[in-house]
C-alpha cells in the first residue's frame, strides 16, 4: 500500500530542518527538569538551585500563581524557597503538547499533577496547566526557558504553596 504525504507532515520535516530541537526533544526537556524539582527534595540525591543556570534564562519570566520571578537568580531564590518548605513532592505531567515559533523557538503546554508533603504537615495535591516558551542557544544542547507560565486548573483539597507559612 502506498500513502501520499501530507502537508502537515511536509511542514513538520521542514520544522525539523529549521530547529535544533525536535518536539520529542522538547517534551523530554520538560520531563528532565520536573525530575530535577523532585530530585532537589530527595534526601539520597540532593539537586542544588544551581543546576538550572543553563536552563533558565538570565531574564526569565515566570508567573506562578502566587510567585513571581523575573530573573535567573530569582528563579534559584524561588527555587531555594519552595523546597525549604517541602519534605517530598511530585509531578505527574500529562499530554506535553509542542509548536515550534519563529525564531529557533518552542512552545510547550501541558498540565502537571502536582502533590507536595510539607514540613509543616500539611499536604497538597492539585493540578495546574503550565505553558513554557523556550529557545535554542548555540552553545547549549537543551533548550533554554525564557517564559513559564503556570494556572490552577483545579483544586483537588489543597492549597498554593504561598499558603504554606514557614
Amino acid at each position: 500500500m502506498s500513502y501520499t504525504k501530507t502537508l502537515e507532515y511536509e511542514m513538520l520535516m521542514q520544522a525539523f530542518r529549521t530547529h535544533k530541537f525536535t518536539k520529542n526533544d522538547i517534551k523530554s526537556f520538560v520531563y528532565r527538569v520536573f525530575s530535577m524539582y523532585e530530585r532537589a527534595t530527595c534526601e539520597n540525591e540532593y539537586l542544588s538551585p544551581e543546576a538550572f543556570h543553563n536552563i533558565v534564562a538570565e531574564d526569565v519570566y515566570v508567573d506562578f500563581p502566587d510567585y513571581k520571578v523575573r530573573s535567573r537568580n530569582e528563579f534559584k531564590e524561588w527555587h531555594k524557597w519552595i523546597h525549604s518548605l517541602l519534605n517530598s513532592d511530585d509531578h505527574e505531567i500529562e499530554s506535553v503538547n509542542v509548536q515550534y515559533l519563529a525564531n529557533g523557538k518552542y512552545q510547550a503546554q501541558f498540565f502537571v499533577r502536582w502533590r507536595a508533603d510539607f514540613k509543616d504537615g500539611r499536604y497538597t495535591d492539585l493540578r495546574v496547566e503550565q505553558l513554557w516558551i523556550m529557545r535554542e542557544e548555540a552553545n547549549n544542547d537543551l533548550p533554554v526557558i525564557e517564559r513559564y507560565l503556570v494556572g490552577l486548573a483545579n483544586n483537588i483539597n489543597a492549597e498554593t504553596a504561598g499558603e504554606i507559612k514557614d
